[in-house]
């Protein structure tokens, strides 16, 4: 069976390159005869002892190396500006001052703190003290204008009074109250929940009524929800999102009955 399974497998694999032989007949003969090696010797390796767990070992370094890449996936998400947009921030540092640019939430993979990028110009472009991280733990808050930018059309157009959108300062993020309800939830972005570049995988927090801000994640939110079987449906279906919105809206029912 095992000779059966090496020719089956060796078909597979030399299948695709037998009508290039007739172009290149010695080079490709070389690579049919190094596939035929290789799977020989992995054949022949299975027959010792031990190498089930080899392979056990295997299979677990791969699947870590799968969770690496979907993790710097996700991060270019993050850093990219389809997901994660540049705006006009008001950042009011630890010692009341204010600062105000333009920058996305980006985040430093060393330090594993989001920050935003404040541009000095009065240092030269070729100066490195032109560009500042600025970390949450460096300030109080930080505040984005979601009113618009108004007519520009018109020079002499009003532009309307500013509306900021807050985020207080956490040790590693800012977080901006992006679900008001029964149940709250904090995003680490700036956008609200009615825009359309908002990502409900940046919620980072989760606050039921008045209580402490506590991590987003299955078991707090299941806590949080109690016996509410809508809430529950969408817990079961990783529906985190929809059971937050289901919950405080079935609460919102029941308080008018």
């Amino acid at each position: 069976m095992k000779i059966r399974s090496l020719w089956a497998e060796f078909f597979i694999f030399s299948k695709p390159i037998i009508p290039m032989m007739k172009q290149k007949p010695k080079t490709l003969s070389l690579l049919l005869l190094v596939i035929a090696f290789t799977l020989s010797a992995r054949y022949s390796f299975a027959q010792y002892p031990g190498m089930a767990a080899f392979r056990a070992q295997q299979s677990m370094q791969f699947a870590q190396r799968q969770m690496a890449m979907q993790m710097q996936m996700s991060m270019m998400m993050y850093n990219d500006r389809n997901y994660n947009p540049s705006y006009t921030f008001v950042v009011t540092m630890k010692d009341g001052s204010k600062k105000e640019f333009n920058s996305q939430i980006l985040n430093d993979s060393v330090r594993k703190k989001n920050y935003v990028l404040f541009v000095d110009k009065n240092f030269k472009r070729s100066d490195s003290n032109r560009y500042k991280k600025i970390f949450p733990d460096q300030t109080i808050s930080i505040a984005r204008n979601t009113a618009g930018p108004g007519d520009v059309i018109h020079k002499n157009a009003i532009p309307p009074t500013p509306v900021y959108f807050t985020g207080n300062a956490v040790d590693s993020c800012w977080i901006f109250k992006v679900v008001t309800g029964h149940i709250s939830a904090y995003s680490n972005f700036s956008e609200q929940q009615d825009d359309y570049t908002f990502k409900d995988f940046a919620i980072v927090g989760i606050q039921l009524n008045d209580g402490p801000i506590v991590k987003y994640n299955e078991e707090n939110l299941k806590q949080m929800v109690g016996q509410d079987i809508n809430a529950l449906e969408e817990i079961q279906k990783k529906n985190y999102f929809k059971a937050i919105k289901k919950y405080n809206k079935d609460i919102e029912k029941a308080a008018k009955k």
